[in-house]
């Protein structure tokens, strides 16, 4: 029988045959690779996702409660870049109002036609849970201004949550002329008290004895905006000794620059009108956190004085009872211009 085999291909079969397998493992291999960049991509998808939903997570949970005083941009975030000044004016009857007066056997007490100001510290007096234990008022009819009233609650509020003790007793506080006139306890006339301004309070154990030097309110009253008014080291300056358990409610701002530099009130007001004018301003970081600056401006002759005051932040003006304004600008509080 004749051996029958398969005849050999051609070359150009061949050459087709290889052509086809080639086309077939480049589409294979394309195939391949596009999983595996399918696969990358959505690998680097999912890291992308799930970094940004660790990231939100993160910033949710170090967010402030909602209405809770830390919820705000940072204050460089807020803020207006730069302070913008505009001229502004001012009676000159002006030097006898505010928080920084000097009143003392030299300069007399401007006072003002009303009381409107003052508010009945008894009826006020700070609250602690249910009990009104936090400071006693041995006279119901005694008054103080309402800036340093205010103050001096939430001082002692803080000082009965820290020691639960309402041991603490006021003994004296604003004074009109007449109450001046009949004490026999001051040797200063009626008239040039500081207890006139009602920003003078005195305090003492309700034993009636003087509280150490050590005392925690003589140590923090600056974070309230409270000073030895009349510091023993002071009596030369200030005219008065012996007169140490005297607060004076001044703000923060000035409280803080005063205990940190070891300054009596006539000492502070002299530094800032010798110093610190509207060209050359004190800026300081105060014991509550908050940043401020402050300048002072002689007072023009004649009824009026024009002077440059901010117009995107927040200020306040207050007299010298001399002759000046004493301008405060909270930096930490803008304003619409």
């Amino acid at each position: 029988m004749a051996n029958r085999s398969t005849p050999p291909k051609s070359f150009n079969t061949v050459k087709h045959s290889n052509r086809k397998e080639r086309i077939k493992r480049q589409r294979r291999e394309r195939i391949v690779l596009l999983a595996i960049i399918a696969t990358l991509a959505s690998l680097v998808l999912a890291l992308i996702v799930f970094g940004i939903c660790a990231l939100v997570a993160t910033v949710g949970a170090n967010r402030p409660p909602k209405g809770s005083e830390q919820e705000s941009r940072p204050i460089e975030d807020v803020l207006p870049k730069e302070v913008t000044y505009a001229a502004a004016t001012r009676p000159n009857s002006a030097v006898f109002e505010g928080e920084l007066l000097i009143v003392n056997v030299e300069h007399e007490y401007h006072f003002p036609t009303t009381e409107a100001g003052l508010k009945n510290i008894f009826d006020n007096r700070v609250k602690y849970q249910d009990t009104y234990n936090t400071y006693m008022v041995p006279n119901t009819a005694w008054k103080l201004q309402t800036s340093a009233l205010d103050a001096f609650n939430a001082m002692m509020l803080k000082h009965y949550e820290l020691f639960e003790d309402g041991s603490i007793k006021i003994s004296s506080a604003y004074r009109s002329y007449e109450d001046q006139a009949n004490s026999t306890t001051s040797s200063t006339p009626a008239g040039f008290s500081d207890h006139h301004t009602g920003l003078c309070i005195a305090i003492r154990a309700q034993s009636g004895e003087l509280l150490p030097s050590n005392h925690w309110i003589y140590q923090n009253c600056h974070k309230y905006g409270f000073v030895i008014r009349y510091p023993n080291d002071k009596s030369e300056i200030t005219g008065v000794s012996g007169y140490e358990y005297c607060l004076r409610y001044v703000g923060v701002a000035h409280a803080t620059y005063m205990v940190e530099n070891s300054l009596c009130l006539e000492e502070y007001v002299e530094l800032l009108k010798s110093t610190y004018t509207s060209g050359n301003h004190l800026a300081l970081t105060a014991a509550d956190g908050n940043k401020y600056e402050i300048y002072y401006v002689p007072a023009a002759g004649g009824e009026i004085s024009t002077f440059q005051l901010p117009k995107n932040r927040a200020y306040t003006v207050s007299g010298d009872n001399i002759g000046g304004f004493i301008v405060t600008v909270h930096l930490n509080q803008p304003i619409d211009e």
